[in-house]
This record gives structure tokens, sequence and C-alpha cells, in this order.
């Protein structure tokens, strides 16, 4: 009985601790997942190391590729989208890494530097 007891007790615990961490995985990863496709952070986690948050391409890594400054929203949409997905001098495409869709919001964010 004791020992009946002890495996329920115990499978009980482990059952509910179980139950928080997947839980708490599951929330994770949503929230993870809404703010890596929202457009800001999609361009700074692909685009700012060299542009900048601010698109200015102040950056050492952006003074040393001589990036161009993207702020100021001069180039059409569709163009940013070529650019972005094809590449353009040391800058590389990034039409394999990303969505068609993920890359149209970027270029829309774009225009807002």
């Amino acid at each position: 009985m004791k020992t009946t007891l002890k495996f329920g007790v115990v499978s009980g615990f482990l059952v509910i601790g179980a139950f928080f961490l997947f839980s708490k995985s599951a929330e994770a990863n949503v929230a993870a997942g809404e703010t890596a496709t929202s457009p800001r952070s999609l361009y700074v986690s692909n685009c700012a190391r060299c542009h900048g948050s601010d698109g200015k391409s102040q950056t050492a890594q952006g003074k040393k590729l001589d990036a161009d400054n993207i702020s100021g929203g001069g180039v059409s949409t569709a163009k940013a989208v070529r650019i972005i997905t094809s590449g353009k001098g040391k800058m590389p495409g990034f039409g394999r890494k990303l969505t068609p869709a993920q890359i149209r919001s970027i270029a829309a964010y774009i225009k807002s530097l």
C-alpha cells in the first residue's frame, strides 16, 4: 500500500512537472516565432550588421564592405526585393535563406528607415 501511494505521488509530480515544462516551452516558441518573423526582427537579424539599425551603414562591417545607406526610402520596394533576393556587390542574396514573404516584409520595412 505504501509503495503504491509513493508511486502515485511521484507519478503525479512528474506529470504536473512535465505539463508545466512543455507549456512554458510552447509559449516561448510561439513568442520567439512571432518575434523572429516581424519585419523589424528580420531586418535586424539579416541586415543591420552591415546597414545598421537605422539603415545608414555606419557599422564597422558596413564601413568595411562599403555598404549602401538604405535610409530615406530612396529605392522602390520592387528594387529592394530584387536586391535582397539576389544580392548586390559584396552583399549576398538572401533568396535561399528567407521566404519571399519575409523578403517583401524587409523591403517594406526599409522604406520606414
